[in-house]
């Protein structure tokens, strides 16, 4: 028999992020889910894992998540390392026991199973057979509740993997086995997503959780065991990403599948970069300028948009307010021609094309020499635009296996028909691309506590070709972890091109790396 060690680990770092323009227009202890290598090769996440079919029940693992050894003593590790980032937040070791039970000595003993099922895509929610399942959601049963997720950036460090947790698999179905029977708290959750539900494990039976229970949540009510990330929007005018937050019931849409702006209030904040969605708060500069109030959200969205907020871009503060911003756990998701916001600020990482035929010049990268890490200044005089020139990839492919055996097989709607089609995860339509990933780029950042090299490696998740030049393909969406503990997510094409009813494949790749990337991060060390 195993001992369950949940550490806990919540590290503010200083942080950074970044965006650019688009083409023509038509608190407490948290127990995280387990690690994967979403940029930064040399970061392991550890632990097997069955990325196969949905006939795997759920894939007990001893890989890493974030968990509290319980007894009043907080082991805390913010992986801090010689990167050049100095460390101005604290560190938040506050614990709450939440350590799943033993194996038990004697029965009687009881099984709990079901699907984990993404917000808002649940059966029921959406026509039959296009439901999304979550995988590599972390599952466990606790006899006490677990503490609440922080409500604002974090460096959640993955130090160890309880022995009956277990992940989700390719299609969510999960199986704990051999509890005694009696009542537990079943804790489903992936990055910032959580519902925590009381469940009876019954005597040598199964108990089969329906979807309305094993759903992640839409709304944001820790109290009732719902928690949801706290995400800003930069509106874009050309990238529409509010429509697949609100199908994913972040929000609404209306029966055209088209955001309704009023329903963005009390969900997530909406900043404006020439879009509008909803009551603003400010503009994108705004935000940037403001280092305290961007380290409220988990994940700050900059879609593809013109150019009204660029020039913030200019100011030293604000390259380095996004920098600490990631460096301190938060989440940058950026999409092709607001590239600027993440490649002028972390320039290393990425090497962007400079157009197909140069129709609209060259000039879109921003060179790596453009930033000084010994002095952490960047020469603006070298940045680039990040608007590259339009293509569709007709050959994408998911790059990560797990993500490929997630989306392999699913049904829905494509980049070519509002017609339900079987997604082939090897071969699909990403339309709407700006922007081109000529090279990605392996990274020291430091030196760890052995010696040895901190090098971010970028993650692909998804490459493919041009219709009029399919070989060879190149990175469409990356993953990479420039500073501290939190990750840049650059996709070089719209997230939602045409606006119509249900998630297409590009779409729910987004779905996906929500959650993804607000999983817990492996120690610098």
């Amino acid at each position: 028999m195993r001992r369950l060690f949940f550490l806990t680990i919540v590290a503010l770092l200083p942080v950074l992020a970044v965006s650019g323009g688009c083409g023509d227009d038509p608190t407490g202890a948290v127990v995280p889910t387990a690690s994967r290598d979403t940029g930064g090769g040399s970061r392991d996440a550890g632990g097997s894992r069955d990325t196969g079919g949905g006939s795997d029940a759920g894939v007990a693992t001893d890989g890493p998540i974030q968990i509290d050894l319980g007894g009043g003593d907080a082991v805390a590790d913010s992986g801090a390392a010689d990167s050049g980032i100095s460390d101005t937040t604290a560190t938040d070791t506050t614990v709450t026991d939440t350590t799943p039970v033993d194996v038990p000595p004697s029965g009687p003993f009881g099984t709990v199973s079901g699907t984990v099922w993404a917000p808002g895509n649940a059966p029921g929610s959406v026509p039959s057979g296009q439901e999304i399942p979550v995988a590599g959601a972390l599952v466990y049963l606790a006899t006490a509740r677990p503490g609440a997720i922080p409500t604002h950036a974090y460096c959640a460090s993955c130090v160890s993997m309880p022995s009956r947790a277990v992940l989700t698999d390719a299609r969510g179905n999960f199986t704990l086995t051999n509890f005694r029977s009696g009542r537990y708290w079943l804790v489903m959750e992936k990055g910032q997503f959580r519902r925590e539900v009381e469940v009876d494990v019954p005597e040598e039976a199964t108990l089969t959780v329906d979807a309305a229970t094993t759903t992640l949540p839409s709304v944001n009510d820790p109290t009732g065991g719902m928690t949801t990330p706290r995400i800003a929007l930069a509106a874009g005018s050309y990238d529409h990403l509010e429509d697949i937050l609100g199908k994913m019931g972040l929000g609404s849409v209306n029966t055209s599948g088209i955001f309704v702006p009023e329903s963005a209030d009390g969900v997530f904040d909406v900043w404006g970069n020439g879009g509008s969605s909803g009551a603003e708060l400010g503009s994108l500069r705004d935000l940037v300028s403001n280092l305290d109030r961007m380290l409220e959200y988990h994940i700050i969205f900059i879609p593809c948009s013109g150019d009204s907020n660029t020039s913030a871009l200019s100011d030293q503060a604000n390259l380095r307010n996004l920098r600490d911003y990631v460096a301190a756990g938060g989440n940058l998701y950026v999409t092709d021609w607001s590239g600027e916001w993440a490649d002028n600020v972390f320039p290393e990482q990425l090497q962007l094309g400079d157009g197909i035929g140069g129709f609209l010049g060259g000039g879109n990268d921003t060179p790596a020499s453009a930033y000084d890490r010994a002095r952490d200044r960047w020469n603006t005089s070298q940045f680039g635009s990040a608007d590259g020139d339009a293509y569709d990839s007709p050959n994408a492919e998911a790059a990560d296996a797990d993500l490929a055996a997630w989306l392999n097989g699913q049904v829905g709607p494509t980049a070519d028909s509002d017609r339900p089609e079987t997604y082939n995860a090897a071969s699909f339509h990403v339309e709407g691309n700006w922007n081109t990933i000529e090279a990605t780029v392996a990274v020291t950042l430091g030196t760890g506590d052995d010696g040895e090299p901190i090098v971010d490696t970028p993650h692909v998740w998804v490459r493919g070709g041009q219709e009029f030049a399919p070989t060879p393909k190149k990175p469409l969406t990356v993953s990479y972890e420039p500073a501290g503990c939190g990750r840049v997510v650059y996709s070089t094409y719209h997230t939602t091109d045409d606006r119509h009813v249900g998630l297409a494949p590009q779409e729910r790749i987004l779905l996906y790396l929500i959650m993804e990337i607000g999983t817990c991060r492996n120690p610098k060390q």
